[in-house]
């Protein structure tokens, strides 16, 4: 039976050509060259190559830098929260001792109202816990505000003259310009304060990046 050696379909006997591949039909088709298994000689493994990373697999993405908030935006949260645990703490506890007194009558056993009399006597004690951490963030913000001005002043007065942002080419497209003066003012405020908060760092960088542009 003829056989065509391109799509290797078999045809009944007296065909000669396949219409499909435009090819000659053979009698027999020509056997695949088997693929070899031999390993190859004298392969040489690249110089950075780790055989840890492919056991380890991919490695974790570090966490994203959380947003900066400011002083004053914490102080706030912490004392809206303070005051929530603190109503409900409170307002939970009157109600249970009233229940517990009989004053109120609730569908529940003495000893569910009792765990729900810890449970908003916990509220409670959270609440007063979250105003005097309230306070101690007051305090902390007038010593932050103060970091953040010395901070401005001198990338203002010295910063904006180091090298990393005097060499940059301002004939870029806008946006890579941008992009390559945050890192180089992100570089000159760590180097000058490597003790500052990522977030605060970002905040800083993004804030003079375009004030400057």
């Amino acid at each position: 039976m003829p056989w065509c050696p391109k799509c290797r379909n078999e045809y009944v006997a007296g065909r000669t050509h396949c219409p499909d591949c435009d090819v000659d039909l053979v009698e027999e088709l020509p056997t695949e060259p088997e693929e070899s298994t031999e390993p190859l000689e004298n392969y040489e493994f690249p110089e950075d190559f780790d055989p840890g990373a492919i056991l380890e697999g991919p490695r974790e993405k570090a966490a994203p830098v959380k947003p900066y908030k400011s002083p004053e935006e914490r102080f706030a949260d912490m004392r809206s929260s303070a005051w929530t645990f603190l109503l409900v703490g409170g307002l939970g506890l009157v109600v249970m001792i009233l229940a517990l007194l009989e004053v109120f009558t609730f569908p529940f056993h003495d000893f569910a109202l009792y765990v729900m009399l810890l449970l908003f006597a916990v509220f409670t004690v959270v609440g007063i816990s979250s105003f005097q951490n309230a306070r101690k963030l007051k305090e902390l913000a007038v010593l932050e505000n103060a970091k953040i001005q010395e901070i401005t002043t001198w990338y203002r007065t010295e910063g904006i003259r180091s090298e990393a942002l005097t060499a940059l080419d301002s004939s870029l497209p806008e946006e890579i310009f941008y992009l390559r003066k945050y890192e180089a003012v992100s570089d000159t405020l760590r180097e000058r304060y490597p003790e500052i908060p990522e977030d605060l760092l970002n905040k800083l960088a993004s804030d003079f990046s375009e004030e400057d542009s």
